[in-house]
């Protein structure tokens, strides 16, 4: 969780953490944005969908979403929140794998990050829709603010630097 690794990186137990950037929770770390997630509506291939969705019609489809612990679940739920609407939640689980079997094989919805599409056979068991309003986050890496970083944690910051990851997250929706 969000909290788990803010919480290992006071304690010295980790170097880096991947993150959202804008949680307070980690104000005084150093930041390094890589990209902003996108919520999506993740279904079977089978079912009829249009082109976009609103939060208020996902909210009326049988979902299952991650445990309500995990800040992505919390994020989702401020959405539903926001859209004035209760979310028809069947099924928790904390395992995205669980998650994608139950919207591929049993007739479940879900909404997800889009960084996670790369995961899903999205050609022949499940799609995705973007839902609007449109929700982004800044996902990023952090690490204690101190003088200089350790070789390897700087050398794989310098490597996280480079990356474009937004182009290949971006291209799963296309």
């Amino acid at each position: 969780t969000a909290d788990a690794i803010v919480n290992q990186l006071d304690h010295f137990e980790l170097d880096l953490g991947l993150t959202y950037l804008d949680d307070k929770v980690i104000e005084g770390f150093e930041k390094l944005p890589l990209y902003d997630e996108r919520y999506v509506l993740l279904a079977d291939r089978k079912a009829a969908l249009d082109s976009s969705l609103t939060w208020e019609q996902a909210a009326r489809l049988p979902l299952c979403l991650l445990t309500g612990k995990m800040r992505n679940r919390q994020v989702i739920e401020a959405a539903f929140r926001r859209a004035g609407v209760q979310p028809t939640v069947i099924l928790e689980t904390d395992s995205l794998f669980s998650l994608y079997a139950h919207v591929s094989e049993s007739g479940l919805f879900s909404v997800v990050p889009h960084s996670l599409l790369n995961f899903f056979d999205l050609k022949n068991r499940v799609q995705a829709r973007p839902l609007l309003p449109q929700l982004t986050r800044a996902i990023g890496l952090i690490a204690r603010n101190q003088p200089s970083l350790a070789p390897i944690t700087g050398a794989v910051w310098e490597i996280a630097r480079s990356l474009d990851l937004q182009s290949r997250f971006d291209q799963a929706l296309a």
